[in-house]
This record gives C-alpha cells, structure tokens and sequence, in this order.
C-alpha cells in the first residue's frame, strides 16, 4: 500500500476507486505482497528444502491458497473443511500437516486416505484413534509430537 496523488493505492489501484467498484466493507490483498513475502522467507531457508505450510486457518481465502499452492506452499489445516480447500486448490498432499485438538474419526480418516505428510498429535486418545484408523484402513501415517516439559515460566523476579 502506497499514497499517491494523495490517495491510498493498493498495487497502483486507488482503494477510493476500489469502493466504488465493490461493496464495502472488503477484503482486499496484494498478490504480489504475498508472493514476496513467502519467496523471502523461503529463500532464508534454501539450502534445507523446507516445506512451508500456510496456516489455512489464518485466512482460507482459495484465492490466496491457489496462490501459494503456485509457488510451492503446503497448508497447515485444523479441520476436515481446511483439509478439502487446500485440496482443492490442488496443494501437494505430502505438504499439508493437519494440527489442532479434537480431531474427528472422520477428520483423522480423511487425512490418511489422503496420505498427507503429517498429522500433529495432541493427546494420548488421539494417537490411539490415529493408530485404530491407520490399520483399519491399512495405511502408514507419519505423525508429529509435541512435548510440554512443564518447563515453569517464572524466570524473572517481579
């Protein structure tokens, strides 16, 4: 976003002009912006081949999902809708992580069909469910672990 001739322009298009063509309020994003922002940050870390997954959740405009899927974006998803959007904008399935707690049977089935690379792990429950839709549906899945180490936060005196 820019002033120009005392107007605010987003990719060279007055937002004035904007107002007048859509109904307001609107949402209104810069492709470009996106695209650079992800090329930066994925160029910081070139040399290892990361997958950087979009959190879905933060905004599951298929626009924008359609874009980074183009320059080479997985999806982090919480739910089975997430899931369905980055799928259907085609994101490469061995680049979407499915995250969040109180994952449905259904959700944890639709996952492994779709062999992603990764579904987080929340609970104990959780990676038993995993583990009884995997040999019921006789499919290896990958899985993430978080681990709290009930590390306590008070580490500075007040």
């Amino acid at each position: 976003m820019r002033f120009r001739s005392n107007s605010l322009c987003i990719e060279n298009i007055s937002a004035l002009r904007l107002t007048k063509k859509y109904k307001t309020p609107f949402y209104c994003y810069s492709l470009a912006q996106l695209r650079n922002n992800f090329l930066r940050f994925n160029n910081i870390f070139k040399n290892i081949k990361p997958i950087i997954c979009f959190s879905v959740k933060s905004n599951s405009n298929l626009t924008l999902l359609r874009e980074l899927r183009k320059i080479g974006s997985g999806a982090d998803v919480v739910s089975i809708g997430e899931l369905l959007k980055a799928i259907k904008v085609g994101i490469n399935s061995k680049k979407i992580v499915f995250s969040g707690v109180g994952k449905t049977e259904e959700e944890i089935s639709k996952a492994v069909k779709k062999r992603i690379l990764l579904i987080n792990v929340e609970s104990e429950s959780e990676a038993i469910l995993i583990n009884k839709v995997s040999k019921k549906l006789s499919k290896k899945t990958s899985i993430g672990i978080r681990l709290n180490p009930n590390i306590s936060g008070n580490t500075h005196k007040k």
